[in-house]
């Protein structure tokens, strides 16, 4: 939905991608399902440089922004 993300960390059993926007961050923790070892979003954060509430609202609708367009 967001295209490739900025980074990739290994985190066994799971992995964590970065996606990396102007001032803001969306980190992605993806774990394996028991059964099928397919990877699956288990939690996210968005971030903002300035480490405001309002400074993540404003990345959060960036992103989805961002996710929409993609479509």
């Amino acid at each position: 939905m967001l295209g490739a993300p900025t980074s990739e960390e290994d985190r066994p059993p799971g992995k964590r991608w970065r996606y990396r926007d102007g001032q803001c961050t969306l980190v992605v923790q993806l774990y394996p399902d028991v059964q099928t070892k397919q990877f699956g979003t288990l939690a996210y954060e968005v971030k903002s440089d300035d480490n405001t509430d309002e400074g993540k609202r404003v990345c959060m609708a960036q992103l989805q922004s961002r996710a929409q367009a993609r479509h």
